[in-house]
């Protein structure tokens, strides 16, 4: 996605920090030992900045990186902070400032960070504007906005929840997609099921996964589907559309209204509803 985004009602261009990430007129670093003592979980939040989170075992838990303002007398109001609850550790990354990590103009103000952690924990990162790459993690949840989330050979579950962001998923045990708003959802290389509770106007896209895909519903967007080891099952179908290609098992759609079903290459049993 775009992250770049015009507002006509105040006619100025509004780009999320990380957007601005080669801009660094003033500097100043940032680091955080993790303690990670009795930790079952790690709760990032990213907000608008951007987060590079490498699980690792035998990790011992550190992030460190740069702040970065276009006015120095900013650069103090860009914190990192942990705080313990329970057997969770949440890290937050903020800013004290009346604009924070928009630029209107030529200011700007946000976090370039990358933490390392046990890859013996489950990995939270709630995104607002910002980006996170998760990389080598045993399982994550990702709650994103308007921002973009990428995670990598993730050992276990993915589950998600999209806004009007991006969610790339590479080599996972399973994904759970709690809903896309108008957002993307791009996924390859799974060793489980697929499931989606809901896709509003945005996209679904997967590219083999062992298990099966359950749907919920389909909005006016649309899910591309292909090399499903087992079957894929869509409860309903509005104006959007559904391709699947591919599939090991049965292909299931109990409604669609003017939305297309499009598919090929299904070895089990085709049960498609007609048009409403």
């Amino acid at each position: 996605m775009s992250r770049h985004a015009a507002t006509a009602l105040l006619l100025l261009a509004v780009a999320s920090g990380p957007a601005l990430a080669d801009q660094c007129q003033h500097s100043a670093p940032r680091s955080l030992d993790l303690d990670f003592s009795g930790v079952k979980s790690v709760m990032f939040d990213v907000g608008h900045h951007e987060l590079r989170v490498n699980a690792a075992a035998g990790a011992t838990g550190a992030v460190k990186g740069r702040a970065c303002a276009s006015d120095a007398d900013r650069l103090d109001r860009l914190t990192l902070t942990q705080e313990r609850r329970g057997d969770k550790l949440v890290v937050r990354l903020a800013s004290d400032s009346s604009w924070s990590g928009l630029s209107f103009g030529a200011r700007y103000a946000y976090l370039a960070l990358e933490a390392s952690v046990p890859d013996s924990v489950l990995v939270q990162v709630d995104v607002g504007s910002g980006d996170a790459w998760v990389t080598g993690a045993s399982s994550l949840s990702a709650d994103v906005g308007s921002g973009d989330v990428e995670a990598r050979r993730t050992r276990g579950l993915v589950t998600a929840k999209v806004g009007s962001g991006d969610l790339k998923v590479d080599d996972a045990g399973a994904l759970n997609v709690l809903s896309i708003g108008s957002g993307d959802v791009e996924a390859a290389n799974l060793r489980g099921d697929a499931e989606v509770g809901s896709i509003g106007s945005g996209d679904f896209n997967l590219d083999r996964a062992t298990g099966s895909v359950k749907i919920g519903s389909i909005g006016s967007g649309d899910a591309e589907l292909s090399g499903i080891g087992g079957s894929v099952t869509v409860r309903s179908i509005g104006s959007g559309g559904l391709e699947a290609r591919g599939v090991g098992g049965d292909l299931s759609v109990s409604s669609v209204g003017s939305g297309d079903i499009d598919h090929s290459g299904v070895k089990g049993r085709v049960d498609l509803p007609r048009k409403r």
